[in-house]
């Protein structure tokens, strides 16, 4: 039972840091009758590695999904960060600071969450969880960034697209 609460935990662990954007995780499979601690500990990673392996893939594919797609991509900073109108979440205020596909913006445009959820509130821009000197790659589609057509933030750390990771380093 123990080893069980361990990999919920562990699990919980791995999925809640992007608890905006996601629901809860299924938990690992329940240790089966006469399994031994160490067996059920060893499937309950597996089945947690796989977990992980699909993520990992979900994400890399969004990402190389919203470059293709997005008509512009350019790394802001967060330069303001106010308590949300609707009570929940922030809002933050964004500039483009460079360009990496696409118009070069200077303006800046504000995100905040919309509208809550059972999943968590949307929509799940992992910039609007940001403090002032952030920086975000954004994916913008179909006219000026803000609420309608920002598709997406990313933080340069999370960034898995090879495209843009040489462009974030082209510019260091």
């Amino acid at each position: 039972m123990k080893t069980w609460l361990f990999a919920l935990a562990a699990a919980f662990a791995l999925f809640s840091a992007d608890a905006a954007q996601a629901c809860m995780p299924m938990p690992p499979p329940p240790q089966e009758q006469g399994e031994s601690n160490e067996a059920y500990a060893a499937r309950a990673a597996a089945w947690q590695a796989q977990r992980d392996a699909e993520d990992a893939q979900w994400r890399a594919d969004r990402q190389s999904r919203n470059w293709e797609e997005a008509d512009s991509v350019f790394l802001a900073r967060i330069v303001r960060v106010q308590p949300n109108a609707n009570a929940y979440g922030q809002r933050v205020t964004l500039r483009a600071i460079r360009a990496l596909k696409g118009r070069a913006y200077t303006n800046r445009f504000t995100l905040n969450y919309t509208e809550p959820t059972s999943c968590g509130p949307l929509p799940g821009f992992a910039a609007i969880t940001g403090a002032v000197g952030d920086t975000y790659v954004v994916f913008v589609k179909g006219g000026r960034p803000g609420q309608r057509t920002v598709q997406d933030t990313v933080a340069p750390a999370n960034i898995t697209d090879e495209r843009i990771r040489a462009l974030l380093a082209a510019g260091q």
